[in-house]
C-alpha cells in the first residue's frame, strides 16, 4: 500500500482521516442480506429484496457512486459486451471553459467480472426491466435514501457491525483503490470528480492501517 506516492507533496500524515467501509465490512454486510433472509419466512418477495440488497451493495462498493446515483440505475445502462455502466451523475454538468453548460454529466465506468455476473443473474431470475433497486418489485419507483439509512442500520444490527452511512461506500472504494496502489487520477475518474485535487484532498492521507502495510511492505522492522 503505497498511498504516500500518490501525495508525494503533501503533509498527508496530519490529515484527519475520513470514516470509510473496509473491504471486510463490504463483505460482512453481503453476507447480513443472506442472514436477514435466513431469518425471514423465505417468501419469494423476500428472496428478491435478498437479491435486491446483495447487487445494491456490491454496485455501490465497485462503482464508488453516489447512493443517489445509484438508486437510478436501470438494466439499459449496463453494457454487457463491454462490462461497464453507464450513468448521469447528478450532482456534476458538463464544464466549458470551466463553466456549467447545464447539461448532464454522463459517466461510463467498466464493471468487472463477478459483478456483471451478479447483474445478469439477478435480472434474469427476477426478468428485471428498467430500475436496479425498486422499492417495490414491479413498482417502478426507486428505493429512496431514507430506506437505505434504515437497511444499513438493521444489517449492522443484525451482525453486530457499527452504523454505516451509505456515503462510506463511496469512502471505502476510494480508500480500497488508493491501498491497491490505483493512481490518483484513476480514482478520480472513478468517482466522477471534477478535479484530481478533490479526490486527494479527501482520500490521500495517512491511518494507521496504510502506516502498517508501508512499513510491513518496507520489510522495516520496529524491534
Amino acid at each position: 500500500m503505497n498511498a504516500l506516492a500518490l501525495r508525494p507533496n503533501t503533509d498527508m500524515v496530519l490529515q484527519k482521516p475520513v470514516d470509510y467501509l473496509t473491504h471486510d465490512e463490504f463483505e460482512s454486510l453481503k453476507r447480513a442480506c443472506q442472514i436477514q433472509y435466513e431469518r425471514s419466512k423465505q417468501t419469494e418477495n423476500a428472496r428478491w429484496i435478498r437479491d435486491r440488497d446483495s447487487l445494491l451493495m456490491s454496485l455501490m462498493w465497485v462503482t464508488g457512486a453516489r447512493i443517489t446515483d445509484c438508486l437510478s440505475f436501470s438494466d439499459s445502462q449496463i453494457n454487457v459486451k463491454e462490462r461497464s455502466i453507464t450513468f448521469v451523475v447528478k450532482k456534476r454538468k458538463v464544464k466549458k471553459n470551466f463553466f456549467d453548460t447545464g447539461n448532464p454529466f454522463v459517466h461510463t465506468i467498466h464493471l468487472d467480472n463477478e459483478t456483471m455476473f451478479e447483474i445478469m443473474e439477478y435480472t434474469r431470475m427476477w426478468n428485471v426491466k428498467g430500475l436496479l433497486f425498486p422499492s417495490r418489485k414491479d413498482s417502478g419507483k426507486p428505493l429512496t435514501r431514507q430506506a437505505i439509512n434504515k437497511k444499513l442500520d438493521v444489517l449492522t444490527e443484525l451482525i453486530g457491525m457499527r452504523h454505516i452511512h451509505p456515503h462510506s461506500y463511496r469512502h471505502g472504494t476510494a480508500m480500497y483503490l488508493m491501498g491497491q496502489g490505483v493512481p490518483g487520477y484513476a480514482i478520480s475518474f472513478r468517482l466522477a470528480h471534477s478535479s484530481t485535487k478533490i479526490t486527494m484532498d479527501t482520500y490521500a492521507r495517512m491511518d494507521s492501517n496504510a502506516e502498517r502495510n508501508i512499513i510491513e511492505a518496507m520489510g522495516v522492522k520496529l524491534r
